[in-house]
């Protein structure tokens, strides 16, 4: 699994050897009191964002910086994440950060380093997640339904609710119209959205009300734009989308706290342009596409992975067949299965 509970996402994690591949998916083992987590705190901080060693934390309407416990003998950038929540320890006007509050969610992913043979590691993004939003534009950069699935894939594994916002959504057509319509059909709620024309902004500040909430998604998509329109500001850096590679640029670097509304946050995220999702294991993929769970155990044997199997023989497949199953999210099923049989 790509994502790690209190307690275990402090300790190294090691997915299991892919065959024909020789990627490192090891998270570096930090050693951790455990005194350090408690279960619960009333007087706690808000982590808004994390810079090596300091944090920049909410605590009392304030954001302050504060370091990690000397004793922990530990990077703050590898320890906290932006939603966690801490509590402090004033010491001569110095805030310490004395214990983490048990999480209830961490959301992560695989991040690859191509300059180290294709080494890899798990980049925690953010916790305490209520519902994530899965930020898709019409146009520039253009919408990908594989990108959603991948998505879908690591919110669901780590418990995270979901909503998708097609942002700039002035430019859509009929061909983003029907890819919108098939996660619809599957129960994902659509949110359109455009900051450029104010479209849609109310409905997502509804959606949020009273959340911890995150936008996921590539760059140049519009999550900082939707940011700035949540807070009616303007200070959130936003870039355009390269005209040359029709990608975005980041404009976000890490991942950040904003305090929208009372009991009501967003955490924005730098622009993924590519989701590694090979820590998975390969007979775990189909438990997280929701329009396989009617069919689960009616496959004629146990293990059918709806992949090689012949079609009398499994369920899915007769389900594709008689449109019962959309064809397009089954072939993205099929090439998460291909990348991890390799």
């Amino acid at each position: 699994m790509p994502h790690y509970n209190s307690f275990d996402s402090f300790q190294t994690k090691k997915s299991k050897e892919k065959k024909n591949k020789a990627k490192n998916k090891s998270l570096e083992k930090i050693n951790i009191d455990e005194n350090f987590i408690i279960d619960s705190k009333q007087d706690y901080a808000i982590v808004m964002e994390v810079k090596y060693n300091n944090a920049y934390v909410l605590y009392n309407g304030e954001v302050i910086v504060a370091k990690l416990r000397k004793d922990l003998n530990a990077i703050c950038n590898k320890i906290l994440f932006p939603g966690d929540k801490v509590i402090l320890e004033n010491k001569n006007n110095n805030y310490i950060i004395k214990n983490l509050i048990k999480r209830k969610s961490l959301l992560s992913r695989i991040k690859v380093d191509s300059t180290r043979q294709g080494s890899a590691s798990v980049k925690n993004i953010a916790a305490n997640v209520d519902l994530a939003v899965i930020v898709v534009s019409a146009k520039e950069p253009p919408l990908h339904a594989k990108f959603i699935d991948r998505y879908l894939l690591i919110l669901q594994s780590s418990n995270i609710d979901s909503v998708i916002c097609l942002n700039k959504c002035e430019q859509k057509s009929k061909e983003e119209e029907e890819i919108l319509e098939i996660y619809r059909k599957i129960g994902i709620k659509i949110i359109e959205t455009s900051t450029y024309n104010n479209v849609g902004i109310e409905e997502l500040q509804k959606i949020l009300k009273g959340k911890q909430a995150i936008f996921v998604g590539n760059s140049g998509v519009g999550k900082s734009s939707l940011t700035n329109a949540l807070m009616n500001l303007d200070s959130i850096k936003t870039g355009e989308v390269s005209q040359k590679s029709k990608r975005g640029c980041h404009t976000t670097t890490s991942s950040k706290y904003y305090v929208w509304d009372e009991k009501s946050s967003i955490i924005d995220t730098p622009g993924i342009r590519s989701l590694d999702v090979s820590s998975f294991d390969i007979d775990e993929i189909k438990e997280y596409f929701y329009e396989f769970r009617e069919y689960n155990g009616k496959c004629k044997y146990k293990d059918c992975l709806h992949f090689m199997e012949p079609i009398d023989t499994c369920a899915i497949k007769q389900a594709v067949e008689a449109g019962r199953i959309n064809k397009n999210r089954y072939e993205s099923y099929i090439r998460i299965v291909n990348e991890l049989s390799k």
